[in-house]
């Protein structure tokens, strides 16, 4: 089904804390996101200081998935999407990759930041499907396959030592 895709405010709504509670219960029980209160919720994903946009994906009267995306000078960073985990073989977070690389077109930015890449993380496989990937590696940015590199960034100083992890991002081509 095609989705219906709107720009909501940057705000709590009951039915976008309900289907993040069952993405964290279905992707991620036990890992902590999945007790999160409402408090927790807004805390981690409605402040902000920068342009960050809360796109809500709906089929019909059901929300599907919802991204928070922020807005920078030269792309758009995704923040965190969750989505309906009970839609089998939907490939929501891909359709979501996919929506935002054609915003960056839209808005005729350069680069699309798809956060963190952690190389022992199976539901982080799926970044490295994406073409045109570059990592930023001592400041510097690089191509980046997904192959599994010893990085660490000082931002991810605080996380485990042994983890290998890069920021992908995705370059759009052409002018």
């Amino acid at each position: 089904a095609d989705l219906t895709i709107r720009q909501r405010p940057l705000a709590f709504f009951a039915e976008h804390y309900a289907l993040y509670t069952r993405y964290q219960n279905a992707r991620h029980a036990g890992g902590g996101m999945d007790e999160d209160g409402h408090e927790q919720y807004a805390h981690f994903l409605l402040q902000s200081n920068v342009d960050t946009r809360l796109i809500e994906f709906s089929d019909g009267d059901a929300v599907r998935m919802v991204s928070i995306i922020d807005v920078l000078e030269d792309g758009l960073s995704s923040v965190y999407t969750f989505y309906d985990p009970d839609v089998a073989g939907a490939s929501f977070g891909t359709y979501n990759i996919l929506w935002q690389a054609r915003q960056c077109d839209a808005l005729d930015l350069p680069y699309l930041y798809l956060g963190y890449w952690i190389a022992e993380s199976p539901k982080m496989a799926y970044k490295a499907r994406f073409p045109a990937l570059e990592r930023l590696t001592g400041g510097d940015w690089e191509p980046f396959s997904g192959a599994a590199v010893e990085i660490q960034p000082k931002q991810a100083a605080a996380a485990d030592s042994s983890a290998r992890r890069s920021r992908p991002c995705w370059r759009r081509s052409g002018p």
